[in-house]
Formats: C-alpha cells, structure tokens, sequence
C-alpha cells in the first residue's frame, strides 16, 4: 500500500504544502512517520514542519504526539513474536511500557493510543474482568482505542498487517 503524507503550514502568501510517499510494504516493523514532543502552539509555519522529516521516538515525552506504522508479519511456531523485538526499538523514555508475561506479546504503555487497522488482520489480546486472557479480531478499517491497558497485537493470517497509529503519551495517576 502507498500511503501520501500531506503536510501543511501557513505562509505570508497562503498555505504551503508537502507532500511525499510511504510504501508500507518495505516499513520494519515499527516506524515513527510524524510527531511533535508537545502540542504545537499554531500557527505553524513552513520552515517549522517542511523540508526532511526526522523520525522520533514510537512514544514522546508526557503530551507529547506521534504519528507511527506499524507492520506486524504473520506469526510462526517458535519464532518470537514481533513484540518481543520491541525492547531493541527507540520507543521513547516516557512511554510507561509494562512488559505482560513474558513470551506473550502483552503490554501497557501510558498512552491514548488511537489505531486504524490498514490492511490485513490482527488480534488485539486483553485480560478480561474475569482474569482470562480475550481476543478481539480486527480487519481492514477497523478502529480501537486504547487507553493505556494491558494488550497484545498477534497476526495469525498469512499475510501482513499495516496498522496506522495516533499516539498520545500521557502520565499515568496510579
């Protein structure tokens, strides 16, 4: 899938744009494509957020927000799970990630996390009220919002998912 990033800014003469491509086939697993360390005061001129785009951390600092792909290959038996992998990313000091039991792919993060699902299937895995762990399956369009539980991503098909993700790094209150 090619995914457009349009990017906008005021000018003195109007508003200027960029615009560049993303082929979410070739992404690496987790990939930070926009963010901002805090809520940006507008407005926003161009020589702010046009030109070369350095990627950042997956999560910011507390308030701050991140606009992330993330590619999930299909599950093997005995092949650790892409999550697993996480612990070698740049995911950001204030992310609050709280490691589940190990080899399940759970997680907490102190996030509001909004995340469409692109293309393909995945299971998004929870602890329930009852202590057991529950899936939810989700496809193509579909939208979840976590707001820093405990989860889990597994991709059970054949094939990748490409899941698009709002994250908004927050504190968590105890």
């Amino acid at each position: 899938m090619k995914l457009r990033r349009i990017v906008t800014a005021e000018s003195k003469a109007g508003v200027a744009v960029q615009t560049d491509t993303f082929d979410t086939t070739v992404i690496e697993f987790l990939t930070n494509i926009w963010g901002f360390d805090r809520v940006p005061s507008l407005p926003l001129r161009a020589d702010q957020v046009l030109g070369e785009y350095q990627p950042k951390s997956i999560f910011g600092p507390h308030g701050g927000i991140r606009l992330d792909l993330f590619t999930l290959v299909p599950e093997k038996p005995g092949v650790p799970s892409e999550l697993e992998r996480a612990a070698n990313l740049n995911i950001g000091a204030a992310s609050g990630m709280t490691p589940g039991k190990e080899g399940s792919g759970m997680h907490r993060t102190d996030s509001v996390d909004f995340v469409v699902v692109l293309d393909g299937e995945v299971h998004l895995g929870y602890p329930g009220e009852d202590g057991d762990v529950h899936e939810v399956a989700l496809k193509t369009g579909d939208l979840v919002v976590q707001n820093g539980t405990s989860h889990s991503w597994r991709n059970r098909s054949s094939k990748n998912t490409t899941l698009l993700m709002i994250v908004l790094t927050t504190e968590r209150k105890t």
